[in-house]
């Protein structure tokens, strides 16, 4: 049987009386909106804005992927690169470790750890070393 404890505004019943989309004092967005530099907001500002005497009115950003793509058609591979990366999204890139120990060791790693690798090539105290000779 419902009572008016355990239905919605719309009428619908809620099974048990209680909402069970979030755990209590859990948010649906625990991460929040992404924040956004300042230079980032400027940057995005300058591209939406017309060129000053354009004959077509475009965006700076409009003369700027022209000018990238009028280079990719002329043979200019990192001008080609650039527009892909910006329409399909960079491709991935992976890593494979065939020695096992160090495989296990890179899962273990932590996010900082990893980032600290990537950055500067330090490896936490207790990776394994690789052998004197070994390939």
């Amino acid at each position: 049987m419902t009572t008016p404890q355990n239905r919605r505004k719309t009428g619908a019943r809620v099974p048990n009386g209680k909402a069970t989309q979030f755990k209590p004092g859990q948010s649906g967005n625990p991460g929040g909106r992404p924040k956004l530099a300042p230079l980032s907001n400027a940057c995005r500002d300058v591209l939406a804005k017309p060129v000053p005497d354009d004959p077509e009115n475009r965006t700076y950003a409009q003369v700027i992927a022209q000018t990238l793509a009028d280079k990719a058609v002329g043979g200019d591979l990192q001008a080609a690169r650039e527009i892909a990366d910006r329409a399909e999204g960079r491709p991935r890139q992976s890593l494979e470790i065939e020695n096992g120990e160090f495989r296990e060791a890179f899962d273990r790693m932590t996010d900082e750890q990893l980032l600290l690798y990537a950055k500067e090539g330090k490896l936490p105290p207790w990776f394994p070393r690789q052998q004197e000779g070994a390939n």
